[in-house]
């Protein structure tokens, strides 16, 4: 199977950012872990790509969780990146069981960005309104209106036909105008853009061809690699972080958990880990809170 890739290039002597990404292998494994199919696993690798794109410009080893919010079958989808390529992205697992591979009924709501520092120290939050289901357009409106970038962005995922489970490719491309980019230059680029071939005709039967994507969107300017990274899912979790977050409810609920006699199982929203928390722990966090 060929792997996964993101790409980061700036012009040589044109003062543009640009990357293209290939997601497919990764999507498709955190699909599995989530049992998501069709349409939504369609939005969860549009909505984890769309926040790839906006850590890989954080100056800092912090992350970026990238929301978008609907009304309709499907009400949110978060989706965490860090500019290493470490991702994890989740949809409400009753919502996701209840749509299976169906087509979802969606009105796009807002797009939330929150960035955290390396300390996981929240350090920027910005919420637009979503002009579109489209990813591409919601990342280049939000990038537009909080942080004045100029963009062009293109996402795209298709499911399997056949095998609604996997994807046949998870892709997408970010050009960034830097601000001495002259006009003439993002004119052209935007004659690219528009004439780039659809994503379906790059999809080979050994996968998406990413370096033809970017072949096509450098057109006549001649570009620096900066970076090729491999993305990866990674998920945080662990029994001591679940631990911490039940040691912030309230004294009583921790006292009626503890008192029901029951291990507690907590399963992570993100990666599906299950923990089990048993009542001597409960224990150990009620008596810590009364020392302190």
């Amino acid at each position: 199977m060929q792997k996964d890739r993101i790409i980061r290039a700036t012009g040589k002597k044109t003062p543009f950012r640009l990357i293209v990404a290939d997601m497919t292998a990764t999507m498709n494994e955190i699909g599995k872990q989530h049992n998501a199919q069709g349409y939504a696993l369609k939005l969860m690798a549009e909505n984890t790509i769309a926040s790839l794109f906006l850590s890989s410009g954080l100056k800092y080893a912090g992350t970026v969780s990238y929301t978008t919010q609907f009304a309709g079958d499907i009400t949110s989808i978060q989706s965490d990146s860090t500019p290493m390529g470490l991702v994890r992205s989740m949809i409400r697992q009753p919502e996701l069981q209840k749509l299976k591979a169906n087509e979802p009924a969606l009105a796009p709501q807002a797009i939330k960005v929150v960035k955290l520092n390396e300390h996981g120290k929240r350090v920027h939050e910005s919420i637009i309104e979503a002009p579109s289901v489209s990813m591409g357009q919601n990342l280049a409106t939000y990038l537009l209106q909080s942080e004045q970038v100029r963009s062009a962005v293109g996402i795209e995922a298709r499911f399997n036909e056949t095998d609604p489970s996997k994807l046949d490719y998870a892709a997408g491309f970010y050009i960034e105008a830097f601000p001495d980019l002259e006009e003439k230059d993002i004119n052209l680029i935007e004659v690219i853009v528009l004439n780039l071939p659809k994503f379906p005709e790059m999809y080979k039967p050994e996968g998406f061809d990413l370096d033809e994507l970017l072949d096509q969107l450098r057109g006549p300017y001649d570009i620096d690699i900066v970076k090729e990274i491999d993305p990866k899912p990674f998920c945080p979790c662990s029994e001591e972080r679940m631990l911490n977050s039940l040691a912030t409810l309230p004294l009583k609920d921790l006292n009626d958990l503890a008192s029901d006699g029951k291990p507690l199982e907590i399963t992570c929203d993100f990666c599906r880990s299950k923990y089990t928390i048993t009542t001597d722990d409960l224990k150990k966090i009620i008596l810590e809170r009364h020392i302190n």
